[in-house]
């Protein structure tokens, strides 16, 4: 079983001499390393989240906070992370960067890590958080239109509840509800599913 803290250093050194004299630090998963009941991922950090070194604070924390309340869950029970450890950025009409998806390369070379990082923290579930970890975790033609709101089996084989971005709600207001249905039906079937 790989130790954690290992697969990040490992990590580090794989990635350091990748992009000589640019400033593309990694930002880690944080939270309960061990078992811990929810492994959320997301597909990669922003700006707020490089200056602090955390996934899911700034922005994405406010979502994550309002997920955790749906749910009735604690951070200090779960783990978060990203399928991609480096802020995706380009520089918009102004000059100034902004966040973007992330392309294929980054993908290919961030999934093999994340996916020795969930079988180093060996979550009981998984939550992914729209398209791209759907994507990388399950089947490439998975769309999270098809597969929210409901459990499905991952490629760790652990099992996998999909949503939408929490992000999303803000660009397509229609999505409030259905994220809120998908979150309480999620926090239903965990207190089913494991008597918390």
């Amino acid at each position: 079983m790989p130790n954690l803290s290992m697969v990040y250093q490992e990590m580090q050194d794989f990635f350091k001499p990748l992009w000589p004299g640019e400033d593309k630090p990694l930002v880690l998963g944080d939270g309960k390393r061990d078992h811990p009941l929810l492994m959320l991922i997301g597909e990669a950090p922003g700006e707020t989240e490089v200056i602090k070194r955390r996934p899911f604070v700034g922005k994405a924390g406010k979502n994550l906070d309002e997920f955790l309340q749906l749910a009735h869950l604690s951070r200090e029970e779960i783990f978060v992370s990203n399928v991609v450890k480096i802020r995706p950025a380009e520089r918009g009409a102004t000059g100034r960067l902004r966040n973007r998806a992330p392309n294929k390369e980054e993908l290919s070379l961030f999934t093999p890590w994340l996916l020795r990082e969930i079988e180093a923290v060996q979550p009981k579930a998984l939550v992914t958080l729209g398209n791209v970890p759907l994507k990388a975790l399950t089947e490439d033609k998975a769309t999270i239109g098809d597969y929210h709101g409901v459990w499905h089996e991952s490629r760790s084989g652990i099992p996998l509840f999909a949503l939408y971005h929490p992000a999303s709600i803000i660009y397509r207001r229609a999505l409030a509800p259905v994220y809120e249905q998908d979150v309480m039906q999620l926090a239903a079937s965990l207190t089913i599913g494991t008597g918390k």
